[in-house]
């Protein structure tokens, strides 16, 4: 009996150590003026870059971060995936010119916020809309898609740069349970090759 519940004690502890292994994660982007990465955010973790290797044509290009700042969701599925007008749960915080991320099936879309309407009305008419510019979130969205509102940008100076690494311990720090977005500048050409972050949990 006694040799079971250690073999039973190890193995618990075996579960915990794993839970607590560092969780790191990369992605990338390219594009001409500019070129966006995303991490999705995790619930129960905070997203830490700790890495990345920049390539801009521009002598004045920055890296910039945002993480989520506010959490919304999507309360009903637009007609079209160039609607403006986008019912959601609360309008709590939003501001005019703000940048909200809609998160569809894995996938982050990035939209301005032009206005928004509450109303007792029934839906779709009425209720908690936002408003966004023309083109709306470029895809038709469905119930219960998250999302963010985007913080006030965190800048680095980069500059002409070919491969050039940026590492650290905390380069930059999202809010616990949102997502980070990092957008880079370019001329006619720019590219995110790697972008590493670890996801901290509250257990590790």
């Amino acid at each position: 009996m006694k040799k079971l519940t250690l073999i039973g004690v190890g193995i618990l502890a075996s579960i915990a150590v794993l839970a607590t292994l560092p969780t790191f994660k990369t992605t990338s982007a390219t594009g001409t003026s500019s070129a966006s990465a995303y991490f999705a955010a995790d619930p129960n973790s905070q997203i830490r870059i700790v890495s990345a290797d920049l390539t801009s044509d521009l002598s004045s290009s920055t890296l910039t971060f945002t993480t989520g700042a506010g959490a919304y969701w999507q309360t009903w599925t637009n007609v079209a995936s160039s609607s403006v007008t986008n019912a959601i749960n609360s309008t709590n915080g939003l501001t005019v010119g703000a940048e909200i991320v809609l998160w569809h099936a894995g996938i982050p879309y990035s939209a301005i916020v032009t206005n928004w309407i509450q109303n007792t009305n029934a839906l779709p008419s009425g209720g908690t809309n936002v408003v966004l510019m023309s083109g709306g979130w470029a895809v038709a969205a469905s119930v219960g898609d998250q999302i963010e509102l985007q913080s006030t940008n965190t800048a680095i100076a980069v500059g002409a740069v070919t491969n050039s690494w940026i590492n650290g311990e905390a380069v930059y720090v999202g809010n616990y349970g949102r997502g980070v977005r990092a957008k880079l500048t370019g001329t006619s050409a720019c590219a995110i090759t790697v972008l590493s972050a670890h996801y901290d949990s509250q257990s590790q």
